[in-house]
Formats: structure tokens, sequence, C-alpha cells
């Protein structure tokens, strides 16, 4: 296996478990405080979208981008053949989340940006991986 290809698995997984944690946490923020006022939102910023508090939103991060990016992390570390299409999946399924958020609530944190960028990177990243690894063999 070449180095871009090792570099390349070691910072999608790096990512995988950055992103996957922190919407775990966030996740669980927002289930446990659906008002929002934990993690310093307030409800008020869902009004032009169909939740009337956090608690929806709340569940399907800490699902969705959570579970997902730590499973796909745990499955990058054990080297699962399927790993970077999971992190690609992933990476790409966190910059339509982030998409979505901006386009419902507007631009509220220097997070939004932070997030996309590291799901477009874990995205690049894992197809770095697929294209390189294929072309080594």
């Amino acid at each position: 296996m070449n180095m871009l290809v090792r570099v390349s698995r070691k910072s999608f997984l790096v990512l995988e478990f950055f992103n996957g944690l922190s919407a775990l946490a966030g996740g669980i923020g927002l289930i446990l405080n659906p008002d929002g006022k934990a993690l310093g939102m307030n409800v008020e910023m869902l009004s032009a979208t169909p939740f009337e508090s956090f608690l929806i939103p709340g569940i399907v991060l800490f699902v969705v981008n959570g579970l997902g990016n730590t499973t796909g992390a745990v499955l990058t570390l054990r080297k699962h053949n399927m790993s970077a299409y999971v992190a690609a999946f992933w990476g790409f399924v966190l910059m339509v989340w982030i998409v979505s958020q901006v386009a419902w609530i507007g631009y509220q944190s220097f997070l939004q940006p932070l997030y996309f960028i590291t799901g477009l990177a874990q995205l690049i990243l894992a197809y770095v991986f697929v294209i390189k690894n294929t072309s080594s063999e």
C-alpha cells in the first residue's frame, strides 16, 4: 500500500471520529435539552422549520451523523473493504445536513462551514483512497 493510500485512510478515519463523536455529543445535548439553550441555541431559530423544539433534529443528528460516522470509523479501523465507501457516503451526508440546516435556519455559527469542510474533506480523502488503492493493485 503506497503512502498516499495510508495517509488518506488515516485522515478520513480521524475525520470520521471527529464528525461522529461531535455529532453524538451535539445530538445528546439537543435530546436532553430540546430548547437548545444548553448549546447556546434558541427555539426561535426553528420558526421557519417544521420543528417546535430541537428534539427531532437532535435525534437525527445523533443517529445519522453520530452513529453513521462512528460506525464508519469502526469499519475503517477494522480495514473493512467497504470502509472508504462508507466514509465517503457519511461525508456527503454531513454536507447535505449542513446545506439543509443553513437553508432552514440560516447561517448561525462558524461550526456550519467547519462541518461542511470536514464532510467534504472526508469524502475527498475516501475517494482518493479508493482511486489510489484500486490503481495500485
